[in-house]
């Protein structure tokens, strides 16, 4: 496999120890994406498309706020997401436009007293924003990145003797991407392949939370008044990382 878009961040994300490689390639690539949604995406028009059907889930769309490097940008992005989304809903609703002069706006007419129709048009707008708000371009692009990520993972493992030994003397991975690894062996390797693969990162995973583990023990030995003058090791860090290992949540501790 000749070096990709895919395979030059695996390799190099692989290069030095971390508690889960995986969580450094899923936080590269969401700034790269927040990145290009302020950015180049505002002027395609397909892409604007996608922005208005979708939207962004509450983290994604914290993450491209945060930035504050493009306010303008974000606000035409909601500015227009927004008015897509309550037209849809008005549609559920069976309201006129909120420009039709009926007098009539807003959803406030589909909550009055004993309205059968009104009920019916509430549990049609929920029911609708229930499927809709698990949509999110920039997890749905996560999501198709991170499989291909892991099929690089894959084929290195098994075709390049020293990322293989760099990936078996890792630190392992979040609980939450090591179920991933999991789950992909599953769909992605034969049997004897899924076996070999399964039975390395099993004993890694394994070993690498007793690693935390202790240092989250001792974090709390150092609490006890004989320990006092002991050294902390490695342990001061040791709860964001114990928190990030078992949830996955990158954000702990930052």
């Amino acid at each position: 496999m000749q070096d990709t878009i895919y395979t030059i961040p695996v390799t190099e994300v692989y290069e030095e120890p971390c508690e889960c490689p995986l969580c450094a390639l899923e936080a590269r690539f969401e700034n790269d994406r927040v990145n290009y949604y302020l950015g180049p995406s505002l002027m395609e028009p397909d892409n604007r498309i996608a922005t208005n059907d979708k939207g962004f889930c509450g983290r994604h769309f914290n993450m491209m706020y945060a930035t504050q490097t493009n306010r303008l940008g974000l606000g035409l992005i909601l500015d227009t997401y927004m008015t897509e989304q309550i037209a849809r809903m008005r549609k559920y609703a069976g309201e006129a436009p909120k420009d039709d002069g009926s007098g009539t706006k807003g959803l406030g007419k589909l909550f009055k007293a004993k309205s059968k129709g009104g009920q019916r048009s509430a549990e049609a707008i929920c029911e609708y924003w229930h499927k809709h708000e698990r949509g999110c371009c920039i997890c749905e692009d996560l999501e198709r990145t991170m499989e291909r990520y892991i099929d690089v993972i894959f084929h290195l493992y098994f075709t390049q003797k020293d990322f293989r030994e760099r990936f078996d003397g890792g630190l392992g991975y979040c609980m939450r991407h090591f179920e991933l690894l999991c789950d992909k062996a599953g769909t992605m390797l034969s049997a004897g392949k899924q076996d070999e693969f399964l039975t390395a990162l099993v004993r890694q995973q394994l070993d690498n939370l007793d690693r935390i583990q202790d240092e989250v023990n001792w974090f709390t030995k150092k609490f006890d008044y004989r320990n006092a003058q002991e050294p902390w090791k490695n342990s001061r860090d040791a709860l964001p990382r114990g928190m990030r290992k078992m949830t996955g949540l990158r954000d702990i501790g930052s």
